[in-house]
């Protein structure tokens, strides 16, 4: 059968589908228009992430803080990522109750500024944690070591977190939750507490609930929402880390912010 079409047809085609994207484009831009008319604004273009490998991308644009004291404390979780940090000005946010120090990533990788973040956050009176950064690429054991060399000899005041928020290529989820078992028992060895286990709402929901776990190590969720984490089964947890974006004296640029929650307080989780 001869399918072939006049070339007048091809051409008229052409330049109906052309005329009705180019009718659909303008229909978008006034939608838009009135979006701003009406609202003040339209939505923004993502915000590129920052080369971290320990980060969530979804900002909260106000950093929501209450008043310091009881439920209302509030605690920052600082790396290299934030440079040089006034720590006299920090001390005195009225929010700023308790800091967690990144010391460590896997098997080799060590936070360069933990040491000057330690004393200088010890030398203005904070309450101080250390994290490390769960890979499960590598053994318990070699992160653990990783861990243990550079919070050796720094007075600890909180618990230890173990920050799980990345699967690993070519490792069973099996694997993984047992490397990562082996090395909460080690590090409750070397600190003589449990540790608590840092991840974010969904990873929870997905990897964690229904394990063994649950109920045994006290978590802290983040979940980027002016609404709190909701776990399978309403499983209890102890702070809430609700921004990546927020801001501290003394910091510049963003910093992520916590707050205990369900009644919980800074006690539970002190040496």
């Amino acid at each position: 059968m001869n399918c072939r079409f006049p070339l007048r047809t091809l051409l008229l085609m052409f330049f109906f589908l052309f005329a009705v994207s180019v009718f659909a484009k303008k229909e978008k831009n006034k939608k838009d228009v009135a979006r701003v008319m009406i609202y003040g604004i339209v939505d923004p273009d993502p915000e590129p992430a920052k080369p971290r490998p320990d980060h969530y991308t979804k900002p909260l644009d106000k950093p929501r803080l209450a008043v310091r004291g009881g439920e209302g404390l509030h605690g920052f979780d600082i790396s290299h990522y934030q440079g040089r940090v006034n720590f006299d000005a920090l001390a005195t946010d009225p929010h700023a109750g308790y800091l967690y120090l990144k010391a460590s990533e896997g098997a080799n990788n060590q936070d360069n500024m933990y040491s000057t973040y330690y004393s200088e956050a010890r030398r203005v009176g904070f309450k101080i944690g250390s994290y490390h950064f769960f890979r499960g690429n590598y053994s318990a054991r070699e992160q653990f070591e990783n861990f243990r060399s550079v919070i050796r000899g720094n007075h600890q005041d909180l618990i230890p977190i173990i920050d799980v928020e990345v699967l690993a290529r070519r490792v069973s989820i099996y694997q993984y939750m047992e490397r990562l078992s082996e090395l909460l028992i080690l590090v409750e060895k070397e600190c003589g507490r449990k540790p608590m286990i840092y991840t974010g709402q969904k990873f929870y929901n997905q990897h964690f609930a229904r394990t063994k776990f649950v109920g045994k190590y006290k978590f802290m969720i983040a979940r980027y929402t002016d609404v709190e984490p909701t776990l399978y089964n309403n499983d209890d947890f102890v702070i809430w880390q609700y921004t990546g974006h927020g801001s501290a004296r003394g910091v510049r640029g963003h910093i992520d912010i916590s707050k205990f929650v369900r009644g919980h307080s800074l006690h539970e989780i002190m040496f």
